[in-house]
């Protein structure tokens, strides 16, 4: 089996760094090439046209001001696209929930395999209880929160049990900690070292996958379960 070959936007970001050294060991994935703001050593985002490498997937965990630039080139390239870049905007949202019927799209608030479990386990535990939900998120202090995780707690706990979820959120770790609580409930994760394993798992699995509508972990699951 072919590597599946990986052109990562933001490559000297946190998680663009720990990907190139969890790439190395990878037996499924490479990162063919790289694209940055500032570094002389990668592609820019104003020279996209440039990129010589053959690749199968886009990554991008940048920034939302290139965000527009790497969407449209992905559309260009009929590349499917996993969309990591915090902060967009309405327009940018809507840009690519448009662009996921014309190339595959991946985008979630979570890309972690480890916190899709405690998401589920979250709905299943709301589904019983009678108490108002509390979630209480810790971070390194400085994550932008509400984390977008938490906000994905509560939007699954919301369509499916109608229930509203009370979000409260906490900066506190110097060290790169995100921690979750939901009553006896428990998630934590450290680093960015995972995250960018379970993000070249979900390039893998994105690679053949066709445009028709926006991909999140629970449909990957789904449709690998099917």
């Amino acid at each position: 089996m072919n590597k599946v070959k990986i052109l990562w936007s933001g490559i000297t970001g946190r998680t663009g760094q720990e990907a190139l050294k969890v790439i190395k060991d990878n037996n499924m994935a490479e990162i063919v090439a790289g694209i940055c703001r500032s570094d002389s050593n990668y592609y820019n985002y104003d020279n996209l046209n440039d990129v010589k490498q053959e690749f199968d997937v886009i990554v991008d965990f940048s920034h939302k001001d290139s965000f527009d630039q790497i969407l449209n080139y992905a559309i260009k390239m009929n590349k499917p696209l996993i969309i990591g870049t915090a902060g967009l905007t309405e327009e940018q949202m809507k840009a690519f929930e448009d662009a996921s019927n014309i190339i595959p799209i991946f985008r979630g608030g979570n890309f972690r395999f480890d916190v899709k479990n405690f998401i589920d386990e979250v709905v299943e535990y709301a589904k019983t209880c009678d108490d108002r939900i509390e979630l209480i998120e810790t971070h390194y202090k400085t994550k932008k929160v509400p984390s977008e995780t938490a906000k994905v707690v509560a939007k699954k706990v919301l369509d499916e049990t109608g229930k509203k979820v009370e979000i409260k959120s906490f900066l506190e770790y110097d060290e790169l900690i995100n921690d979750w609580r939901v009553a006896d409930l428990h998630c934590r994760v450290c680093g960015f070292k995972e995250l960018a394993e379970d993000v070249i798992k979900i390039a893998v699995m994105m690679k053949d996958k066709k445009p028709n509508g926006v991909y999140d972990l629970d449909r990957l699951f789904r449709e690998c379960e099917n």
